[in-house]
């Protein structure tokens, strides 16, 4: 089957190549980006060009460039930062955080807002929601200056077209249209993605040579959840986000978990669970409140003074995630492993497990030496991926109808 390409197909595509190379790469010259796009000199040339009358490239400072060596300096190109205006929400247990960033990734204003979404009615969600991101945009020194898209990270269950949020155990609320709030409000594009989706996300654009077309970032936090990254992209179900890697069961008929369900992953290895089974507490009722970083951080330290429940509590935790981690690679084969969260304090004690439950499995030779990394703190990471996903999503626009400062003149 022969595919013919319009001129106008292949400008756009070319543009996209040269806006990301430069985002990838801090303050790339012409040559530079030549290479990473293999695009001719003057395809290179012509198409900066035209980005930079548009607005959307900029000649950085290059004075530090011209003390680096001798000869003619590079000339080199970045994004101009007020190109656009970019939102981010995370919307978590207790917790709605807001983010304004620049075209070129820095942000530019900040506000959180610390609400009980258990009790919380969707009409306070809402209001939240928008109310946080509306007093960022007041912080602003540039009243003047517009939001161009939003992007949003919940701890929940999303719908694959990004606009409703079915379930989360943050709220007793089913099927909320964040989305529609958000441009209701905004009157701007807005996308609402699962914040494990997010976290792999992140780690992606962090390092995309380690964690680039396969690996799992694993959230071990209040809650357990999986973003699943298989041959350079996310994966998800087919109508929701999916990859509901916590709720996976662990123990037919076991340990209450907050979804309702017995024998959840969650159930053994969130941070409600291991404190609860550390405590010697009835399995089949759940903690009054979800517990923090600190809470685990003790029972860790009591398992190593030689506290048995609590060490107890912690290896069941890393035999959750080590089972559920088996089954999925006889699944889809083995890949390397992010545990991100505040849960990660107790993973010298967790490790062990994990890794005897992948050996006991088929595949236990292949999975001996599996690469598992861990972070501590998830937020920043939620955040970042949001903030990719938009900006992305942002050059799309930019290089398939120009920018909006092109637009406006």
């Amino acid at each position: 089957m022969t595919v013919i390409l319009r001129s106008d197909d292949v400008r756009k595509g070319n543009r996209r190549r040269i806006i990301a190379a430069v985002r990838r790469k801090d303050e790339p010259s012409r040559t530079d980006i030549q290479r990473l796009t293999g695009l001719s000199a003057a395809t290179v040339s012509a198409i900066t060009s035209n980005l930079i009358d548009e607005g959307v490239l900029i000649y950085p400072d290059t004075e530090k460039l011209a003390r680096a060596g001798r000869g003619r300096p590079k000339v080199a190109l970045a994004l101009n930062p007020d190109a656009a205006l970019i939102g981010t929400l995370i919307f978590r247990h207790n917790l709605i955080s807001a983010a304004l960033v620049n075209y070129a990734g820095q942000t530019v204003a900040e506000h959180s807002v610390n609400l009980v979404t258990s009790d919380a009615s969707s009409d306070e969600l809402r209001e939240t929601l928008c109310g946080c991101l509306q007093t960022a945009i007041d912080k602003l020194l540039s009243p003047e200056t517009t939001l161009e898209r939003l992007s949003i990270g919940v701890q929940g269950v999303i719908d694959i077209a990004g606009t409703t949020m079915h379930w989360s155990p943050i709220t007793r609320h089913k099927n909320l249209p964040i989305q529609a709030w958000l441009v209701d409000f905004f009157d701007i594009p807005a996308h609402v993605s699962n914040d494990c989706d997010m976290i792999s996300q992140a780690l992606n654009w962090r390092d995309p040579k380690r964690y680039g077309k396969n690996f799992a970032a694993v959230l071990l936090a209040n809650g357990v959840g999986m973003g699943l990254f298989l041959r350079g992209s996310i994966i998800n179900g087919t109508r929701s986000s999916g990859t509901e890697f916590g709720h996976m069961t662990y123990l037919p008929g076991g340990a209450l978990c907050r979804c309702g369900s017995y024998g959840c992953i969650e159930a053994y290895a969130s941070a409600y669970a291991i404190t609860r089974r550390a405590q010697n507490a009835r399995e089949d009722r759940l903690p009054a409140e979800l517990q923090s970083s600190h809470d685990i951080a003790a029972i860790a330290e009591a398992a190593r003074n030689g506290d048995r429940q609590a060490r107890a509590a912690i290896e069941t935790a890393g035999d959750a995630i080590g089972t559920g981690l088996a089954n999925l690679y006889a699944l889809v084969d083995p890949f390397p492993i992010v545990i991100v969260g505040s849960s990660v304090v107790a993973f010298d004690l967790m490790e062990p497990a994990i890794r005897k439950s992948l050996g006991a499995s088929a595949a236990g030779k292949q999975l001996k030496n599996i690469s598992i990394d861990c972070f501590s703190d998830e937020n920043p990471f939620v955040r970042e991926g949001c903030l990719i996903t938009a900006l992305r999503a942002h050059d799309e626009q930019i290089a398939d109808f120009g920018s909006i400062i092109e637009a406006v003149s």
